[in-house]
């Protein structure tokens, strides 16, 4: 992995990212998304009303391309409806899937507050941002549920930083 694939961090709502920890979300829908997300990491942080730090994915494999192929490849992955789809694509020539793989949930996830209380100018996404150097020490340090580990995501960190 390139020091250009920066792990990002991805705002999600709390039903979606709660499907995910639960194994039953296996891609994430995307409008738009960074260059060379294959087998990039993604911390989540789960929007309002939750606003926390909670875990995080890698990226498998990348699935682009008109919306109705998107949706016949990987509608039974997704966990949201055919209608919900069509809304979130409207308008839009190209849709992206990422595939979900090596989930990890922090054992204490990190709430909005304590964030900006380590990380002053820290920012939570709207849809997705590069997690900064000193972001990603720190986040690489939160415990893991047990059996919840991430021994990849250790070995980058201590590769990238």
């Amino acid at each position: 992995m390139s020091r250009m694939s920066q792990p990002l961090l991805f705002s999600l709502k709390p039903n979606y990212a709660e499907l995910i920890f639960e194994g039953l979300k296996k891609v994430e829908l995307r409008r738009r998304i960074a260059s060379n997300m294959e087998n990039r990491y993604v911390f989540v942080y789960v929007s309002s009303p939750v606003k926390q730090l909670r875990g995080g994915f890698r990226v498998g494999q990348v699935w682009s391309g008109d919306p109705e192929k998107i949706w016949n490849r990987v509608s039974e992955l997704s966990q949201v409806t055919k209608q919900y789809f069509d809304i979130y694509y409207a308008g839009r020539n190209v849709a992206y899937a990422l595939e979900i793989t090596d989930v990890w949930e922090y054992e204490n996830p990190t709430a909005l507050n304590r964030l900006r209380e380590c990380f002053p100018n820290f920012i939570a996404p709207q849809s997705w941002r590069v997690v900064r150097p000193e972001e990603l020490r720190s986040f690489g340090n939160m415990k893991c549920k047990t059996g919840n580990t991430n021994n990849h995501l250790a070995a980058y960190i201590d590769f990238i930083v």
